[in-house]
């Protein structure tokens, strides 16, 4: 009878294929759930901005009424209108790229088909 003590090198070779790929798809599944959370935070910044913009077009009335009354199609709010109005904060992050959000971007503001003013943020 033969005495066996350890492990061969087949058998640590198959252990080591089982956890590499165990811990290789725990990885890839992280990754696409940071992905799934920074596009969640960046739907997040647009409303905030366009939320913002939509305050600051119902508290100025010259931009508002030109927009009821079909003066103007569309009035863009700069990003940084809105932080200089207090309205956004300065040091907003894309969650995407770790940048700051530029503050040149336009925010449009025109009437949806309901007659209602809205905001909308086209970015990326």
């Amino acid at each position: 009878m033969k005495n066996k003590k350890g492990f061969t090198l087949t058998e640590l070779l198959v252990v080591i294929v089982i956890l590499v790929s165990i811990v290789g798809t725990s990885i890839f599944g992280i990754e696409e759930i940071s992905n799934q959370v920074k596009l969640r935070k960046q739907n997040d910044l647009i409303t905030e901005v366009e939320q913002a913009a939509d305050l600051y077009i119902n508290t100025h009335e010259v931009y508002r009424l030109a927009i009821l009354n079909n003066e103007v199609e569309e009035h863009c709010t700069r990003v940084y209108t809105l932080q200089n109005e207090g309205l956004l904060k300065t040091d907003l992050i894309d969650p995407m790229t770790n940048d700051r959000l530029p503050a040149n971007l336009c925010v449009t503001s025109k009437l949806n088909e309901d007659g209602v003013i809205v905001s909308e943020f086209k970015y990326r």
